[in-house]
């Protein structure tokens, strides 16, 4: 099945076409809202193709964006050579999308032996925010405030070298321009004490009307083991409901992140793969 460009006019296509499988499409529901689907200068700005069934109905999308990764919602799979064609002279810096499509396009690409430094299937949760369960408690979530960046620029270090496996050296360059994006946003918040002490942060790193993406969840070690990242979580959900917003879904990084989220009513739907390579690997065509 070929791919064809997106164009503008596909648009409202594509929106239905993600909805409908939105737990695994944030990330391409999101840049297409924010961007359209003809990519832009923007690194979540993201350039789209198109499968098409015989009868002209949509049937799956495959994204880069121009931050280099490669975002896929391919229920029915893609051949190799249309993968290459479409992305041949790309510079891939990771593959986003559930488990089973995004591998599927790793090895399609010839890109199963390519060094990574983030190589994970995450267990992928969602949650309808009627059912969301806020922990009691004193702490109290706020927005962050630009008196906070250099605390959030440091926590966001941590976080990347802890949870995306950047060396130190990488998350030092990446953290100032992360936090700058998310307080710009509006979706980084802090979780903080009685005493006004900072506890947690958590974010979202997709926003649509109806659902939300949590990311960026983070606690101190001094603080960790007192149910701050549950805390913080559930009363940033519980501000999205209060305006509007149904459901939320995110990527658990480990046990204890799980233990947490099934805590505040969140299921376990299924895998979602965050694969970020060492280097860009430039993508050659069929043979």
């Amino acid at each position: 099945m070929e791919f064809r460009p997106a164009t503008l006019h596909d648009t409202a296509s594509i929106d239905t076409f993600l909805r409908a499988r939105s737990d695994t499409s944030m990330f391409l529901r999101s840049n297409l809202r924010a961007f359209g689907p003809c990519g832009g200068k923007a690194p979540h700005a993201t350039r789209m193709w198109l499968q098409s069934e015989a009868g002209g109905a949509l049937c799956g999308v495959l994204g880069i964006s121009t931050a280099g990764f490669v975002l896929v919602q391919l229920p029915g799979g893609a051949e190799p050579v249309e993968l290459r064609r479409v992305l041949c002279g790309a510079e891939i810096k990771g593959i986003l999308g559930a488990s089973d499509q995004a591998r599927a396009v790793q090895q399609a690409l010839a890109l199963g032996a390519a060094p990574a430094k983030l190589d994970d299937d995450e267990p992928l949760y969602s949650l309808d925010l009627d059912h969301l369960w806020v922990p009691p408690g004193e702490t109290r979530l706020r927005r962050a405030l630009p008196s906070d960046r250099d605390l959030l620029i440091n926590w966001r270090e941590e976080y990347l070298v802890e949870t995306i496996h950047f060396s130190p050296e990488e998350a030092i360059e990446t953290a100032p321009g992360d936090i700058d994006g998310m307080m710009e946003r509006g979706a980084l918040m802090l979780l903080q004490d009685t005493s006004g002490t900072p506890c947690a942060m958590t974010s979202f790193n997709a926003i649509l009307p109806d659902m939300v993406q949590i990311g960026n969840v983070f606690t101190p070690d001094e603080k960790r083991g007192q149910g701050h990242a549950r805390r913080a979580v559930a009363l940033h959900l519980e501000r999205a409901r209060a305006a509007g917003v149904e459901r939320a879904m995110l990527f658990a990084s480990g046990p204890a992140a799980s233990r947490a989220y099934e805590a505040i009513g969140f299921d376990r739907i299924g895998r979602f793969t965050l694969l970020i390579f060492e280097q860009p690997q430039t993508i050659c065509a069929a043979a």
